[in-house]
């Protein structure tokens, strides 16, 4: 079977209500597993609660369940792979075969882990397109000429429209619960893996943005071993460009250039509601030094001259969200000295950053199949 069948085939049986979910043909299983965030509503100082798309709190972004792909026929793993997802994502549709590979491959279990306000952790009719025409075309209809505005991405672009800062409270909420599921994990009270399980990353996207800034701040000393692999994802955010009508219109990217590239940060800073819970200051830190390559250079560099040997990165020539060349230049720093291996490879058909391997197009069935191999071969052999 092909990279699509394969697809096709978990898209069927997934599904969060099952405890155990059995792929066909495979000895991989499928744990769903419940989560309750650290960030809870009291911490985030939310007196009201907002309704629709400015929702401030939601039971469902504070306790979820997150799939866990284990391989083989093991009660526990040995080692651990979170994957993370990029930006407006509201299923896991897409990342399904991308962890049964991995799993597979590497004998490590490999966790699906939502980043806060996306996927399962959002509102169900978020992600429904017909629940969204109304205000997409009313976003299509502002006057400044809000271009890319549709159902697929009107209900992320209504919120940071309106709250940029929700850009940087959901990241911080994502690290808060990444920090806390390491601990479980490590700690031998996670029930799929045996204590001191070393925990690695795959990073797609924002995730992969998310995640330097985890492993920058490195609190303590969780990720000093950790190895990722970055998918499309790795560069500043002032290098990414997340117009698309999957993603984010153009009012809601320019609204988070204005308060991350533009204006003081300390501006954002103080519209955070999060507490100042432990490790708040390094992670701001590292948010601040992955904004923009002129802020927090040492910072930035110095880490990832630490982590040359733990991370390794793909990009794509023609991918316009976050090109190839923008996560080479971010990683590897001022005058190439960091030597992070990054590659930049052009997939023989048309493809997209949110799509980099399409489905159903009969003519490049093959050639899909063959880069998502070449891909996730590597990606394996890394993580491994």
């Amino acid at each position: 079977m092909d990279y699509v069948d394969n697809q096709n085939i978990l898209k069927g049986v997934f599904n969060f209500h099952e405890e155990v979910i059995r792929i066909p043909e495979s000895r991989t299983r499928i744990m769903n597993c419940k989560f309750r965030s650290v960030v809870r509503p009291a911490d985030q100082e939310m007196s009201v609660t907002g309704e629709g798309l400015m929702l401030r709190y939601y039971e469902g972004n504070s306790d979820f369940t997150y799939p866990v792909f284990m391989p083989g026929t093991r009660d526990r793993s040995e080692g651990a792979i979170i994957l993370l997802h990029g930006l407006n994502e509201r299923s896991w549709g897409k990342y399904l075969y991308w962890a049964q590979n991995l799993a597979e491959n590497t004998g490590k279990a490999v966790i699906l882990f939502p980043i806060a306000w996306h996927v399962n952790r959002s509102p169900e009719y978020w992600a429904d397109p017909r629940s969204m025409i109304t205000v997409a075309q009313g976003r299509s209809d502002m006057n400044n000429g809000n271009s890319f505005a549709s159902p697929f991405n009107a209900a992320l672009s209504t919120r940071l429209d309106m709250h940029p800062e929700w850009f940087c409270t959901s990241g911080l909420q994502t690290c808060y619960d990444i920090i806390s599921l390491t601990g479980s994990i490590k700690s031998g009270n996670h029930p799929l893996f045996t204590a001191n399980s070393p925990v690695d990353f795959f990073a797609y996207s924002v995730g992969a943005f998310l995640l330097e800034i985890i492993l920058i701040a490195n609190p303590d000393s969780l990720y000093s071993q950790s190895k990722s692999f970055l998918f499309l994802g790795g560069s500043s955010f002032e290098q990414m460009k997340g117009i698309s009508k999957y993603i984010m219109d153009s009012e809601a990217f320019n609204k988070l250039e204005e308060a991350f590239i533009h204006q003081n940060p300390q501006e954002v800073k103080s519209k955070i509601h999060i507490p100042q819970l432990t490790h708040f200051n390094i992670l701001w830190n590292s948010f601040i030094a992955m904004l923009r390559m002129d802020r927090f250079q040492s910072i930035r560099e110095r880490s990832f001259y630490r982590l040359s040997r733990q991370i390794s990165a793909i990009g794509l020539a023609r991918d316009t969200v976050i090109p190839g060349k923008s996560i080479l230049r971010t990683l590897w720093g001022t005058g190439n000295r960091n030597r992070i291996p990054v590659q930049i490879l052009d997939f023989p058909y048309p493809y997209q950053h949110e799509n980099p391997f399409p489905m159903n197009q009969p003519l490049i069935r093959m050639a899909v199949d063959h880069s998502f191999n070449h891909v996730f071969t590597q990606a394996s052999r890394f993580l491994t």
